[in-house]
Parts: structure tokens; sequence; C-alpha cells
């Protein structure tokens, strides 16, 4: 316990190994609650580098004199519910921008190629290192550890190229009424 408290000083100031160390030793545990919870591993693993990353971010304010693990298990479900319910209201949003009509595949193949374009289109305004993130992360599924790997960037760039281009991508594709294509966009990119 003493020397959690010296490492959240540590953190205070910005020392980087020990936040390192205290990521290791929590984040299994959480990575395993939050599967538990979402029932998907890469949300899982998203929520576990949102919350690692704000973390640093507030790591001014944290008391050491309290309960950290309690303090992170508070904003895993936080973070969480928020997931929850923006897949609600995507959800829902599919269903009242295209309603079920009937099964028509030519207009459904005619949709699909517009909304590809619109897509595509939409990619290639971001820049060149948000678009290869945000490529290899949501349309060819690679976790963040493999885009590491491969890129040589760490995990919280990764972090920040992905929700850097979905702002970016939300409000252009807001604008040509299919923004919501955005959460379903490797059906249109098959492999």
């Amino acid at each position: 316990m003493t020397e959690e408290k010296e490492l959240l000083r540590n953190l205070r100031d910005g020392d980087e190994y020990a936040f390192k160390t205290l990521y290791d030793a929590y984040a299994p545990r959480l990575a395993a609650r939050l599967f538990q919870l979402l029932r998907s591993e890469e949300l899982a693993e998203d929520i576990l580098q949102d919350l690692f990353i704000k973390i640093w971010e507030v790591r001014h304010t944290i008391n050491p004199e309290l309960n950290f693990g309690a303090l992170l298990y508070k904003i895993a479900a936080n973070l969480s519910k928020n997931a929850y319910r923006r897949n609600l209201y995507d959800q829902v949003m599919r269903k009242h921008i295209n309603p079920d009509h009937g099964h028509n595949p030519i207009e459904e193949s005619l949709n699909q190629s517009d909304a590809k374009e619109v897509l595509q289109a939409a990619l290639n305004k971001l820049t060149p290192r948000q678009r290869e993130v945000y490529i290899m992360h949501k349309i060819d599924g690679l976790s963040y550890q493999e885009i590491s790997s491969r890129l040589n960037i760490s995990a919280s760039a990764i972090n920040h190229h992905i929700q850097e281009a979905n702002k970016q991508l939300k409000n252009i594709l807001r604008s040509n009424y299919i923004y919501v294509f955005a959460v379903i966009i490797p059906i249109f990119f098959e492999k």
C-alpha cells in the first residue's frame, strides 16, 4: 500500500515509470472486468486505453491517500456506460434513418456504393497518419498493440488519432446525412 502511494505521488509529478507500473498492476483485472461488462474484447481494450489516458490527463488531481483501485473502477464503469449509450443511440439512429421497407438488393447495392464513395472521400480528408491508424483499427480490425508494433507509435498516440478521426468523420459525414454509417464502415470495405 505504501509503495502504491509512492507511485501515485510520482505519477502526480509526471513519472512515466510510475504510470506504467500502475498500469501493469491494474490493467489485467480491469480488462477482465470490462470484458465481462461489455462482452467485446475490442471495446474493452478501447475503454481500458481511454481509462488510462484519462488517468494520465488528471494525474495532478489524484490523491494518493484515497483508494486508487476504486477510482479506476468508477471511471471504467462510467466509460462503459457511455459506450453502451453511444451504441444504443447509434442503433436507434440507424433504424430511424434507414427503416426496413423490405429487401431490395439493387437499391441496397446502390446505397452501399454511394455510401462507400462518401466514406472514402471523408477518409481522404483525414491526415495520412489518422487515416492509416483509423483504417488499421476500425476496418482491418487490428488491436492497439498490433498497430503500435507496425507503426512504432504508442497506444495513447493511436487512441488520439482514432478519436480525432472519429470527430472529423462524424462532422464530415453528418453533412451527408450518413454519419451513422461510420459505425458500420467494415461492411463497405471488404478485405
